[in-house]
């Protein structure tokens, strides 16, 4: 029984943790010839920017507005790259701790349209997708983020996005029979594309601007604040360079579900208090960045009950990320 348990939980927390390392980059359009359903309405129902943007601080002089304003037929891609380092513990005991792999991939766009009011449409892709970088996981474990992780090579879809960096609407049409865990990593893209792309104040900054950004993100079925702040710390010939720091917390106590969690078990996520810190370049004639560094530390607590037990396991994490992002 101690055994069954014990990798029970143990698939619990790859399931929240390992396979979510993707890089959360933008919504999916899946695009097949089976029967499809779309869930366009469910996820971006208006065309509204789902983010706020508050300016702190206008900066020194000279000062211009940032506004994004890429030509049409222009082709993107960028390379991306997540490394993750994480230990916990188990009602106080400390878990065997592994070397994680890291997860890279590939990231394609192509402008389709620019509307007269500035919003940019564009499609974009996914290839290379793989796991890189040495690693200590069991095989096992190790094929399964492979496998995971790879389910996303070839996916294609559509966005909109306004001048100021801000996603307003993703189109995705999914296979009615999709497994249900390849759904929910589709739908934890879809609702992180704003991660992608600096978004940038209305008013006009100058060196030394500063601004924030507060939106609503899910992670693996955890609804968090996140809040962002940017300072521009250099902009020449419509590059810009700017530090961004940035947290996350859970707005309360929250159950998880997840495809991926057995049905008889109820995790319950009791806390999440996550920081980060980097720095982004970008060009005013492109949708994605030139070069994006951030490092992030998270901790978190859950408590699962397992099945005809009334025993409750607390777990506990601490999660190191770093995501680099540089295009062509």
């Amino acid at each position: 029984m101690i055994i069954k348990k014990s990798l029970l939980v143990g698939s619990i927390i790859f399931t929240l943790v390992g396979t979510g390392v993707q890089p959360a980059i933008n919504r999916v359009f899946a695009q097949t010839n089976e029967t499809k359903t779309q869930l366009e309405n469910q996820l971006s129902p208006q065309l509204k920017p789902k983010s706020q943007i508050n300016l702190i601080s206008a900066g020194v002089q000279p000062r211009q507005k940032l506004r994004f304003a890429p030509q049409v037929g222009q082709k993107e891609t960028a390379d991306m790259q997540m490394d993750m380092d994480m230990s916990m513990t188990v009602n106080g005991n400390p878990a065997p701790k592994f070397n994680m792999p890291g997860t890279s991939m590939k990231f394609n766009a192509s402008i389709n349209k620019v509307e007269p009011n500035g919003d940019i449409n564009y499609d974009f892709s996914y290839t290379d997708v793989d796991v890189v970088g040495q690693s200590d996981l069991p095989p096992v474990a190790l094929e399964k983020m492979r496998s995971e992780v790879k389910k996303i090579e070839n996916l294609k879809g559509n966005a909109i996005v306004d001048n100021m960096g801000r996603t307003k609407k993703a189109n995705f049409a999914i296979p009615a029979n999709l497994d249900p865990a390849l759904k929910q990593m589709m739908d934890q893209m879809s609702k992180s594309i704003e991660q992608l792309s600096a978004q940038v104040p209305q008013e006009a900054i100058g060196k030394g601007g500063k601004w924030q950004v507060i939106s609503q993100v899910n992670f693996n079925g955890i609804n968090l604040q996140q809040t962002a702040n940017y300072e521009l710390i250099d902009i020449q010939d419509g590059i810009a360079t700017m530090n961004i720091s940035l947290t996350q917390q859970a707005p309360g106590v929250q159950k998880i579900v997840s495809p991926q969690i057995p049905k008889e078990v109820n995790v319950t996520l009791q806390s999440y208090n996550a920081s980060g810190s980097g720095q982004a370049k970008i060009s005013l004639n492109r949708i994605m960045p030139l070069t994006t560094s951030i490092k992030t530390n998270t901790n978190l607590k859950m408590l699962v009950n397992m099945p005809n037990s009334q025993q409750k396991t607390t777990l506990d994490q601490q999660i190191s990320m770093q995501m680099n992002i540089k295009s062509n």
